[in-house]
């Protein structure tokens, strides 16, 4: 396909980026917000509105990409789609379905029928401690997935290992990760807080929709900055860093709220510096990046195979 090389049409791709650089943020911002106010106002459509909200945003997303990506060489490919993203998202068929869309509605219906400390409190605080709850629960898990030891350890690192094996960042990518991971992390993550603490299903719909809203652009491959709220939530100028093939992929761990990476020492933040290279060597003893059936036995081998470290970070500092 040839491309246009005119000045009006660079020029409009500049005004485009430049949209994108300062203004994606506040609009993703604006559609969650306006999609959570619909669905706390209709409570029975808390699901279906889920679905659409997701679903409205990835098209636009995957559009941006396609026309102003932050990287060309971390942009998706027939090869990597066809050979890789597609055989994922087959391979965890359900799992991808259930466990990602699925279960935070599943947490929704739980929270009608589960009764807790946090069933009495006002909204607003439901969803605070539901968000601190999620994310101290997912740092904690994410972190030992990098930096545990023993046959646990190593087993939960070659579980997660299977989402840092590409090269490249887009809005599809995110859908490569071993069906491990993805029950590990969303059962013990997700589900415990709401049985633990019994918040009701709007705020699990509004927590849920917060999470699934910086899971979505923190693996884009656009130049979506978000200034200080880099220091409160997590986005693509922080998790890109958590990819880099240069040793530091134990930065960033936080899912939602970067606060816990700045104040647990793994905060990583350099505004319009793109990391090096992205993903894990196959050389270091992994999986190639389009290689899904030896991704999907790789946790079950008994050979460790040591997580790259922070530079200047050993696993003892980390720990």
């Amino acid at each position: 396909m040839s491309q246009d090389h005119s000045e009006p049409a660079i020029a409009e791709r500049q005004g485009l980026r430049s949209a994108v650089r300062w203004g994606l943020y506040p609009l993703l911002l604006a559609w969650v917000a306006g999609c959570i106010a619909y669905g706390l106002a209709h409570p029975a459509d808390l699901t279906t509105v889920l679905a659409l909200k997701s679903g409205v945003m990835v098209a636009l997303l995957l559009l941006l990409e396609w026309l102003v990506p932050y990287e060309r060489r971390w942009g998706m490919t027939w090869r990597h789609l066809w050979r890789r993203d597609l055989v994922f998202i087959a391979m965890n068929g359900a799992t991808l379905a259930l466990l990602g869309w699925g279960l935070a509605a599943l947490s929704i219906e739980l929270a009608e029928v589960t009764q807790g400390p946090a069933a009495a409190w006002p909204l607003w605080l439901q969803v605070v401690a539901g968000l601190v709850a999620f994310e101290a629960l997912q740092y904690t898990t994410h972190r030992w997935m990098h930096f545990g030891r023993g046959p646990l350890g190593h087993f939960l690192w070659r579980t997660h290992a299977i989402h840092h094996l590409p090269q490249q960042l887009y809005v599809v990518m995110h859908a490569v990760f071993h069906p491990f991971n993805a029950i590990i992390v969303r059962l013990v993550v997700q589900l415990l807080p709401v049985w633990l603490l019994g918040y009701g299903p709007e705020a699990a719909f509004v927590i849920g929709s917060i999470i699934a809203l910086h899971g979505t652009v923190s693996h884009l491959n656009l130049d979506m900055r978000a200034g200080w709220l880099n220091y409160v939530f997590v986005g693509p100028e922080l998790h890109r860093y958590h990819h880099s093939a240069e040793g530091q992929n134990a930065t960033n761990l936080a899912a939602t709220l970067s606060v816990f990476d700045w104040l647990l020492g793994t905060f990583e933040y350099r505004p319009g510096v793109p990391p090096r290279a992205l993903g894990l060597r196959e050389e270091d003893g992994y999986p190639g990046q389009h290689a899904p059936l030896r991704s999907a036995l790789f946790p079950l081998s008994v050979r460790p195979v040591e997580p790259p470290l922070r530079v200047g970070m050993t696993a003892r500092d980390a720990a």
